[in-house]
């Protein structure tokens, strides 16, 4: 369609609003109400404009014309509100008018009536749109008279959003943020008129993705607790670079100040996260801070870690290696290493020797023939969800609850995202029937789908065979129930599976699912543990025995950022080793038993490249974060390297990064903010891969006796909680569900801390129960880098006591014993 702005002709798709009209031609008009990605609603009446179009006779169906013969321009009596305007052909839009002038600045003028002059104490000050639009469209002067209305300015929502009600301005974005992307009505409007304010019904925000309002709202009426009075806008170091924490490869933001990290927000990539991230990405950074942090290297001289130089550790390290000539070495990296680093550790690994392995590296191959990305199942018509992704995937949840709209994403526009998408309504009614999810348990997102199947922990494959076959008898599944969805699945025109972490942890399970998704023609998303677990496979970061053989079978050991000491059966190896060269940013048990550590970077401090499950390589950049002498894998090889006498591949980014590209075909340090999507190609059979434990994670058949511990996926990264304290305040501590008579019979009570103890690991946990569950199976949160899956052989017994102060303990007594979490 054909519209006019201002001076500036346009030719734009049609459903396109006003706004991005004026925005496509270069113009600009205040707003505050609208936001990308979310349903436009004309609430702020800051955007208004002089619209007008012409007409066509009714008589002769022609326009009706001008003196000059032109099509007349009839406008509308009022100004209208851009972002809920739908251009029409020929549409003549004013922007520059005094008459527009004046109006923008009445509203501005009614918006700051009761709004305080916070500005030199706001968090806001310097990135506040409010601000910059008072600034450029307001009168400069206040009529205002009386008193302002003054409301609650530390209202806690949560542990983690503070709301300063005095500073809300109604623009309605965070209301419409929770009932219209991860749908979770928490917050809505109460009262009327002047004393309207933003609350809750429930105490709390439930919603594992509320710090998102933070980064919308466009005052400073929603504040991330975490960082608030920390610093102003101008004085953080922003660093755009790709969150560390899970398989999605969204795009954050960190800002650092004085060598910390004080906040983490979202940075938009419109092919993965688009403007979210949930609450652990945001607020799981305080650990890197942590008192405890690792920042020197450590040498075992005389059964002590003593500090040492670079240097002097390398020196250490090639000593014992020169006694242990032709020994089997291994080298192992937690899954969440750069593809830099897992260069690095191949060339260390093929120097002396030895293989390189990563963990945790589930049973099946990440790498699939027919690949879905998040674009793919956002515009996904049928899809077919086996596992947890609001828990291992959080970006995915979100991606999944955009397919239930039934709205394509959005055509970028000259100026990018459309501010305005008029295909999108408050309330519109979800596509629940295209989703069917399954779980041995009911996840969270199964109340947003159409189906839900709750199948026997364990019997994955067995799920996709009865739909393959239409008989679901054996799982306790009605076949009609089987079949309707394979009919679902074959009759969509873009299905997708998605395989969660208890799929890929049986071979055969995700054989199975791989044959049904060929038999109906679906793509296939599989959800990687950590952030660059499909990069370090399609690398070949990986070897024949697998982790747990590996450790076993080294008498020299590097360990790069995990604790296989917290398994009791590879502990005692590890206390035999003849060398264990340790990697890490926090003491562990691991360090504990090493003759060498040596400090590690963590996530948000290094440069390198991620794989995400799309197979998108996506850039890594580094936060200016006070780490003392950590390094990263690259930074150990090159040290090594000089000890040595040699020049190892992977003694730099730089230098990994020339083996990558060669075998890659282009170039890493010049990817697109938004990522290369590359996917590899599938291997001819499933990569083997073992357990902390030692245990291949199979777990097909008949379900064993006995009581079962189900370790699942946790959104938030147990583990890390105690180096967490305001993200463990808000979440709490782990649970332990059960249903109500298995903990009956157990002599447990909801609340109470128990200790559980199952596959040579001991973990803290509180009840909770939940009659959902079946009365054999307990569910409890898997360490940060701990598979997946079923455990047998388990015990709960109840926590000891704590320790009692002191100067409260009488003489004689025995001091009550503690367990604490075994953090990794």
């Amino acid at each position: 369609m054909k519209v006019r702005v201002n001076d500036v002709e346009l030719d734009l798709e049609p459903g396109t609003s006003a706004i991005d009209a004026v925005f496509a031609a270069g113009y600009d008009v205040p707003y505050f109400c609208s936001q990308e990605y979310m349903s436009p609603i004309g609430a702020c009446r800051l955007c208004l404009g002089k619209i007008g179009a012409p007409r066509k006779d009714r008589d002769t169906n022609d326009w009706i014309r001008d003196e000059s013969g032109e099509p007349k321009i009839f406008y509308f009596p009022n100004l209208m509100a851009t972002c809920t305007t739908a251009i029409m052909e020929g549409m003549v839009i004013d922007t520059l008018s005094q008459e527009v002038k004046r109006a923008q600045a009445g509203m501005m003028e009614f918006t700051l009536i009761n709004h305080p002059l916070d500005c030199p104490v706001c968090d806001k000050g310097g990135a506040c749109e409010l601000q910059d639009r008072a600034y450029e469209y307001g009168e400069g002067v206040s009529r205002f008279q009386f008193d302002k209305r003054h409301q609650e300015k530390h209202h806690a929502l949560s542990e983690l959003i503070t709301l300063d009600r005095e500073r809300c301005i109604h623009c309605k974005r965070c209301v419409r943020y929770f009932e219209e992307v991860p749908g979770d009505e928490v917050l809505d409007f109460m009262e009327r008129g002047g004393h309207t304010y933003i609350g809750t019904v429930d105490e709390g925000l439930p919603s594992p993705f509320t710090g998102n309002i933070t980064d919308i709202c466009p005052v400073g009426a929603l504040l991330d607790a975490t960082s608030r009075f920390r610093g102003r806008n101008w004085e953080y170091d922003h660093t755009r670079t790709t969150s560390p924490d899970d398989a999605s490869g969204a795009a954050i933001t960190v800002d650092a100040r004085t060598g910390r990290i004080e906040r983490i927000k979202a940075a938009r990539n419109t092919q993965v996260n688009l403007d979210w991230i949930d609450d652990s990405t945001r607020f799981g950074h305080e650990y890197v801070d942590a008192p405890d942090r690792l920042k020197t290297p450590l040498v075992r001289r005389d059964g002590r870690l003593v500090p040492a130089s670079w240097e002097e550790a390398a020196a250490f390290i090639r000593e014992r290696l020169g006694a242990l000539a032709g020994a089997p070495v291994g080298v192992v990296l937690r899954a969440d290493a750069t593809l830099e680093e897992g260069v690095a550790a191949r060339a260390l690994a093929a120097h002396l020797g030895g293989h390189a392995e990563h963990f945790p590296r589930p049973a099946a191959s990440l790498i699939s023939p027919n690949p879905a990305t998040f674009t793919d199942v956002a515009t996904s018509d049928a899809l077919f969800v086996v596992g947890d992704p609001t828990e291992e995937v959080p970006t995915l949840d979100l991606r999944i609850k955009d397919a239930l709209k039934g709205v394509a994403p959005p055509k970028l526009l000259p100026h990018g995202v459309p501010i305005a998408d008029l295909r999108l309504k408050e309330r519109m009614p979800r596509k629940r029937e295209i989703l069917t999810v399954a779980a041995p348990y009911r996840v969270s997102l199964a109340r947003h789908a159409g189906e839900t199947l709750i199948y026997p922990a364990g019997q994955e494959a067995a799920l996709f065979e009865g739909v393959l076959a239409g008989d679901g008898e054996a799982l306790g599944l009605e076949p009609e129930r089987l079949r309707a969805l394979k009919e679902r699945l074959e009759a969509a025109q873009n299905p997708v599976i998605v395989l969660g972490a208890f799929v890929l942890a049986s071979a055969r399970a995700t054989a199975a699912a791989q044959r049904l998704a060929a038999a109906v023609g679906a793509k296939v998303m599989k959800l990687g543990p950590m952030a660059n677990s499909y990069g370090l496979e399609a690398t070949g970061v990986t070897s024949p025995a697998g982790y747990a053989e590996l450790l076993r079978g080294s008498r020299a050991l590097f360990v790069s950022q995990l604790n296989p000491a917290k398994s009791a059966p590879l502990r005692a190896h590890l206390a035999e080793l003849e060398l264990l060269v340790v990697h890490e940013s926090f003491p562990t048990e691991t360090t504990e038993l090493a003759h060498v550590v040596l400090p590690a970077k963590t996530g948000y401090e290094k440069e390198g490249t991620f794989v995400n499950l799309e197979g998108r390589y996506l850039g890594v950049h580094p936060a200016p974060v006070d780490g003392g002498l950590s390094e990263d894998f690259t930074g150990v090889v090159r040290a090594l390297g000089e000890a040595f006498g040699t020049r190892l591949d992977g003694r730099s980014v730089r230098s990994a990064r020339r083996v990558l590209n060669k075998a890659l075909g282009f170039d890493l340090a010049a990817l697109d903010p938004e990522g290369h999507l590359a996917p590899s190609e599938a291997p001819a059979g499933g990569a083997a891969a073992e357990d902390a434990e030692g245990a291949t994670p199979e777990a097909e058949g008949a379900a064993p006796a006995g009581p079962r511990l189900l370790l699942t996926p946790s959104l938030i990264k147990l583990g890390r909680l105690s180096r967490n304290p305001k993200l463990h305040a808000a979440y709490g501590d782990p649970p332990l569900r059960l249903h109500p008579r298995a903990a009956a019979a157990r002599s447990l009570t909801d609340g109470e801390r128990v200790v559980v103890r199952a596959g040579g690991f001991s973990r803290d946990a509180v009840v909770r129960c939940d009659a959902d569950l079946p009365e054999d199976l307990m569910l409890l949160g898997a360490l940060f880098d701990q598979p997946v899956g079923l455990v047998t052989d388990v015990s709960v017994e109840r926590a000891p006591e704590p320790l009692p102060l002191v100067d409260a303990e009488p003489v004689g007594a025995e001091p009550a014993g503690a367990t604490e979490e075994i953090t990794a």
